[in-house]
């Protein structure tokens, strides 16, 4: 009676051993991966609420030179060429210029003047749509999230620290989820590095279309081709606001991971549940962030 005794209290002492070694190390790892998973949040936010030139001040100026020193130029031969064209077709429509109004020839002129003056200024007119989004990006307010725990999750509340009594199927179950929070931990800091490459290539395409700004506006002198230019601007519309929808997407998403991971607090294996809704949440984050340019782009009517 003893000798069994004595067995029982010694395994119970060694399963407790086990089971609170893997139980903080489990709650190490979980924590970072809500560390993890902010972090990249922030850095991501910090990136979509900074302007172009502040993002990457190199790749700003070099495509402000490609904008003046390249697509200048060619709008210049655009122009050239929409202004005779319309010249030659008010001849063909007024008998050889007899019947043109002055006053229609300098609205013509004045057309010209105005499209050259836009061109010269396009990239800064580019720059200020980008500023309109910047601003909205700015003004957004994030709502504080009412949680005990504080702005993370509470593991312990998830996952009971002490039992009432110990044996080897509550150690494996315990390592399986430390196993199942470091595939977690993986896929959070992949998930990380898509956000922030996300972010980035959305700054990477704004300075791409606005380094041909110039071209398209040069279109606006003539009603039929100033389509390319009117597209063209509800595109970068478009793209402007982009960003804004980047950071409404990361709010619904700050809100919507807590509530739901508090929701599983009844479910029967509410640690896992709130493993694999962390990482479900992050893939919708993903898809989300990855529909924002068609988002934008439904809003202004570009394409």
């Amino acid at each position: 009676m003893f000798g069994s005794e004595f067995i029982d209290n010694l395994l119970q002492s060694v399963w407790k051993s086990m089971y609170q070694g893997l139980y903080n190390v489990t709650g190490a790892v979980f924590n970072k991966i809500q560390d993890v998973l902010s972090d990249g949040i922030l850095r991501s936010r910090n990136i979509l609420n900074s302007t172009p030139q502040e993002w990457n001040e190199t790749a700003f100026s070099f495509i402000k030179g490609v904008a003046e020193n390249a697509a200048i130029p060619i709008a210049g031969c655009i122009i050239t060429f929409i202004f005779c064209w319309q010249l030659i077709s008010m001849m063909q429509e007024s008998n050889q210029m007899h019947n043109i109004k002055p006053e229609t020839i300098m609205l013509l002129l004045m057309k010209l003047v105005i499209c050259l003056l836009v061109c010269a200024n396009s990239f800064k007119i580019v720059c200020g749509l980008f500023d309109l989004g910047h601003w909205a990006t700015e003004h957004i307010t994030f709502v504080e999230i009412n949680n005990p725990s504080g702005s993370g999750i509470d593991f312990s509340s998830i996952l009971d620290a002490t039992l009432d009594e110990y044996n080897f199927g509550d150690v494996m179950t315990m390592l399986v989820n430390l196993i199942m929070t470091v595939i977690a931990e993986g896929i959070v800091y992949v998930l990380n590095v898509v956000m922030i490459i996300k972010v980035s290539m959305w700054y990477l395409e704004l300075l791409i279309y606005a380094s041909a700004a110039p071209i398209p506006f040069s279109t606006f002198i003539n009603k039929e081709w100033g389509q390319v230019g009117m597209n063209y601007l509800r595109k970068i519309l478009a793209m402007s606001f982009e960003g804004f929808f980047m950071i409404v997407a990361f709010g619904i998403y700050e809100a919507m991971v807590i509530n739901i991971i508090v929701s599983n607090g009844n479910a029967p294996d509410k640690y896992m549940m709130s493993i694999v809704t962390t990482c479900g949440c992050g893939f919708g984050l993903i898809m989300i962030l990855n529909k924002t340019g068609s988002i934008a782009s439904s809003i202004f009517n570009a394409h």
